[in-house]
């Protein structure tokens, strides 16, 4: 069997959904016509002033490929690179950034390795939700403090964990179903694959919960500080009538 971490790159190298759809030609033009706005969550954008606090536009999109998120930020003259593991979401910016006339600088990296740069390199690391995707934080949140300068934010969006509660499948394709409690936490597919509770789908790869103390307090030891934060919901699935499924960090590195 493929580790874990192989499988979900080749999902991402060719699965196609919402994230694998590059912006048009309208859509970024249309963007250029308004305040930066980007997504770290489903359902919420991220606040206009956390971008206007930021010492500086040197920014690392951080498992970030696709087309979507470092366009807008090359179209508003960030100096941009974005890091990902699947060279077909990288390629989907370099497509877009040619199309456009645009600079990105596209690197392939893993969240679960050191990162390919040099310390205190960029003013802004922006990491949409992904993380979901590795089974330990304590290398990325180290990496990504490592290779910010000073005074430089770190924006993560990622799981709330109480959704791996619940199976999945009934909570997106069985409406009919009884919502039931069914995983503990930390939600692990790998060893519920192992047991054979669950079967997963290589299209959809292997996802991990993490709890809070790991998401939040794994930014903290890092020599991060957070400022602010927010909650998002994700309105195609049942849970969202019951609780946020997102949660969004602000940090600054001290």
């Amino acid at each position: 069997m493929k580790p874990y971490i192989k499988l979900n790159q080749d999902r991402w190298n060719n699965v196609k959904n919402t994230y694998t759809e590059p912006l048009t030609h309208e859509e970024l033009e249309e963007a250029r016509k308004h305040p930066i706005s980007v997504a770290l969550t489903i359902g919420k954008k991220v606040p206009q002033e956390w971008f206007e606090i930021a010492n500086g536009k040197k920014i690392l999109g951080l498992a970030c490929g696709g087309g979507q998120q470092g366009p807008v930020f090359a179209a508003k003259g960030y100096d941009v690179t974005i890091m990902d593991f699947s060279t077909s979401q990288l390629q989907r910016d370099e497509m877009v950034a040619e199309r456009e006339g645009l600079t990105i600088t596209t690197v392939q990296g893993d969240l679960t390795k050191p990162f390919p740069f040099e310390d205190e390199t960029f003013d802004i690391v922006f990491n949409p939700v992904s993380n979901v995707y590795i089974k330990d934080l304590e290398n990325m949140y180290k990496e990504a403090a490592r290779v910010l300068k000073k005074g430089g934010l770190l924006m993560v969006g990622f799981m709330n964990p109480w959704i791996y509660m619940y199976d999945a499948d009934v909570v997106w394709d069985q409406p009919d179903e009884e919502l039931l409690l069914q995983f503990s936490l930390p939600f692990n597919s790998k060893e519920l694959e192992k047991e054979g509770k669950i079967t997963i789908n290589p299209e959809y790869g292997y996802e991990f919960s993490h709890t809070l103390e790991s998401q939040i307090r794994g930014q903290l030891k890092n020599g991060l500080a957070m400022i602010d934060f927010y909650e998002s919901c994700d309105q195609r699935n049942r849970l969202s009538r019951y609780g946020n499924d997102y949660i969004a960090t602000l940090c600054v590195k001290l």
